[in-house]
């Protein structure tokens, strides 16, 4: 079809769609018409050249018809976790869908509904959403049992980060009240000597708990939940907590130029260099909301200059290469900087998506390349196991470091497989020497989160494809029929009837069914250009 024809194709549907819309509104049309008609229109797919957006590139209508078909199909998932939850936890933490009862080990916040107010509206599913909201009116965020201690770090990406990702796509001023409410419980945290926060937090008393030693995580990933806080309610003190935090984690002595050890001590501010340096547990998303901050606001710009040090460090010093299967991974330094450990955790997987990210808003196209490996493997991992579900750690045969000057090109040599062909012969010779070392599946997101990305950075095809397979073994072993899914002991067990944990983290709500959605969304559905997501996946937008 030549330009002109695509051209009159796509003004012919603009004027049926205005003129649809004109008698919409005034009246002339019923609901159960309009539907009819937009459903008879043919589908324009414009492409790219036509109008400068970068739009989803010449997708035909076939893929927008799987895609939609594969979104119902995810919506159900959810409508089926959420069930589940509704039945037998409605207003608890989380649901434990085996013994169809439940856990309230956040401290009774209802986190599970609050971590899924945005996933709830960005699926369209209304009812289920304005039920979910009106509950929150009558949580008091500013108790928790007596006994109880409120865990600053989980508080803020769920409760807070939920709140203010339901507030930006709905307004109500409500949620903004609760998120404040949120925000000046967690806020006792940061009563210590050296202004970073406490990993607990004794509500009752009202005073932190005081501890040693901090993960970094804990004291790195509270800035894009309390600086989006402060914008929206106009009070710049969680601004100015979440700075003073980041200020003594950068300023504070290292050995490596952009890597930091995993623990701080709260009071002297000084880091622990026995600890490891790694991109996972304790570590991962210290790392994430350095670029983030920086997408959130590009008047920050020492959020960037930190970001691309760190990344060059990572390539330097955490990222392998298996010299038998030539997979690269990201390992971790334990004890320090003494012993090198040639395995790679699930919480690692989201390092490809965030350097996909930070090559699309920095211009980092090597980056890109180097995020396409590493997600490679990561969803490796899940199509070498029997359930097509991978586990919690892998380890590899060994490992060679990779020169961080190394040519691009040689990286994009290695070869991966046809995915959208599902060659198994690939899989199995791309993981040769690849191990589970911990075999459990508790429903986690990094995987899906940086397909996600990247199909949204590349509008490579194949990205929904393994996103696809992964959540067909999801529906397959971890669905409850009651309602619910569970986490899975092992992820090489298919046949075991005592093979799933009584256990539905909030996070399977907020984050894996929400990127699967997205997965297989219009670009412009929580564009990235617009939002940034929290570590919880929850959408903020950006300041302009």
């Amino acid at each position: 079809m030549s330009r002109l024809s695509i051209r009159r194709l796509f003004l012919l549907a603009v004027v049926v769609f205005g003129g649809v819309y004109l008698l919409k509104i005034h009246g002339v049309l019923k609901d159960e018409r309009l539907d009819r008609l937009i459903d008879n229109i043919p589908q324009v797919n414009v492409p790219q050249w036509l109008n400068g957006n970068p739009i989803d590139s010449f997708r035909n209508s076939e893929m927008n018809n799987i895609n939609y078909k594969r979104q119902l199909a995810i919506r159900d998932a959810m409508k089926h976790a959420w069930s589940g939850y509704r039945l037998h936890a409605f207003g608890k933490d989380e649901l434990q869908p085996i013994s169809k009862s439940y856990s309230d080990r956040w401290g009774n916040w209802s986190i599970s509904l609050v971590d899924s107010l945005d996933a709830l509206s960005i699926m369209g599913m209304q009812d289920e959403y304005n039920e979910a909201k009106d509950y929150v009116r009558n949580i008091d965020f500013t108790k928790s049992p007596e006994g109880f201690e409120v865990q600053m770090f989980e508080m803020t990406i769920r409760a807070l980060g939920g709140l203010l990702g339901a507030y930006e796509l709905d307004n109500d001023p409500m949620l903004l009240q609760k998120a404040q409410e949120v925000g000046n419980s967690l806020a006792i945290a940061f009563e210590t000597t050296t202004g970073l926060p406490t990993s607990k937090i004794d509500l009752n008393s009202r005073k932190p708990v005081a501890t040693g030693n901090l993960c970094i995580v804990e004291g790195g990933t509270v800035q894009l939940e309390f600086k989006k806080l402060s914008q929206l309610s106009g009070d710049d003190k969680y601004r100015k907590l979440a700075e003073r935090a980041s200020d003594v984690l950068e300023s504070a002595p290292r050995k490596h130029k952009g890597l930091y050890p995993s623990y701080i001590n709260i009071e002297t501010g000084k880091y622990d260099d026995s600890s490891a340096l790694n991109v996972g547990a304790y570590s991962d998303s210290f790392y994430e909301y350095q670029l983030k901050q920086y997408v959130l606001n590009r008047n920050e710009h020492k959020f960037k200059d930190q970001y691309i040090v760190s990344s060059m460090a990572v390539k330097e010093h955490l990222v392998a290469r298996d010299p038998k299967n030539g997979r690269l991974f990201l390992g971790s330094w334990n004890e320090g900087d003494s012993v090198f450990i040639h395995e790679m955790e699930h919480l690692a997987c989201f390092y490809p998506g965030l350097l996909a990210l930070g090559a699309q808003v920095l211009d980092r196209p090597r980056d890109l390349i180097l995020a396409e490996e590493l997600a490679y493997t990561c969803y490796a991992s899940y199509a070498m196991t029997p359930t097509g579900l991978g586990p919690e750690r892998i380890g590899f045969s060994g490992y060679e470091f990779v020169d961080p000057a190394e040519d691009a090109d040689a990286i994009a040599q290695m070869k991966q497989p046809n995915a959208l062909s599902g060659q198994r012969e690939s899989i199995e010779k791309d993981t040769d020497g690849m191990t589970s070392i911990d075999g459990r599946y508790i429903l986690r997101p990094e995987t899906l989160e940086s397909l996600f990305i990247l199909y949204r950075v590349t509008g490579d095809p194949k990205y929904q494809e393994w996103g696809w397979n992964i959540f067909l073994g999801i529906e397959k072993y971890t669905k409850i029929e009651s309602g619910g899914y569970a986490a899975l002991k092992d992820v090489h067990e298919t046949s075991s009837s005592d093979n799933l944990e009584d256990s539905m983290e909030s996070f399977f709500l907020a984050e894996t069914l929400k990127y699967l959605y997205l997965l297989f969304s219009p670009t412009d559905l929580i564009s990235l250009d617009e939002y940034v997501l929290n570590t919880e996946a929850h959408p903020l937008k950006i300041i302009k």
